[in-house]
């Protein structure tokens, strides 16, 4: 006995406006209701080809449908375990921040940022260097709204900042987010 085939409609997935409302690619579906809040992983690169964070994956959840159109909004982003493996080396510090900022739009982040030192340090160095981290952060946070923060973390802006305070305290051979996510209230 044969089984009816449900007809499905291809829906084009449409980037956020941080990203030029760009086409990232389609999904088929029976119904409109299967393709909300579905989230979709994009590394930063497609998104954004000028970028050199090619480890970066970006998360997108679809929250609106226009005729073929889905639309989505930011979640967050995490990099590449290998990335993350290959910061840190050998008798170099692994420092590593997770801490929960608010936004200027009221929005809750979670942030994990991961630092590698030039050789190893002392605690009380890396200690000063998780303050340091965590007091830049949350200004940061708290001066933009959530895309703003976001397009700065992949920008590498914050970044930066985060580097030329912390080598005042110990050089640092990097320092990258590892992982960002919206928490909804």
């Amino acid at each position: 006995m044969a089984k009816s085939v449900a007809q499905k409609n291809w829906y084009e997935i449409i980037a956020p406006d941080v990203f030029d409302k760009a086409k990232i690619s389609e999904t088929p579906s029976d119904r409109e209701e299967k393709v909300l809040n579905r989230t979709i992983k994009v590394g930063l690169k497609e998104l954004v080809p000028t970028s050199n964070k090619y480890y970066m994956d970006v998360f997108l959840q679809i929250y609106n449908i226009e005729g073929n159109k889905a639309h989505t909004k930011l979640k967050g982003h995490k990099t590449s375990k290998e990335y993350v493996s290959k910061m840190v080396r050998r008798r170099s510090d692994r420092i590593d921040k997770v801490m929960d900022v608010k936004t200027k739009d009221n929005k809750k982040v979670r942030v994990k940022i991961i630092a590698a030192t030039i050789n190893n340090t002392t605690s009380i160095t890396k200690k000063s260097i998780r303050k340091k981290i965590e007091e830049i952060v949350r200004e940061e946070a708290s001066k933009n709204r959530f895309v703003d923060f976001m397009n700065s973390i992949f920008q590498n802006e914050i970044q930066q900042r985060l580097e030329e305070n912390c080598k005042k305290i110990y050089p640092l051979k990097t320092i990258e987010f590892r992982k960002t996510e919206l928490i909804e209230n």
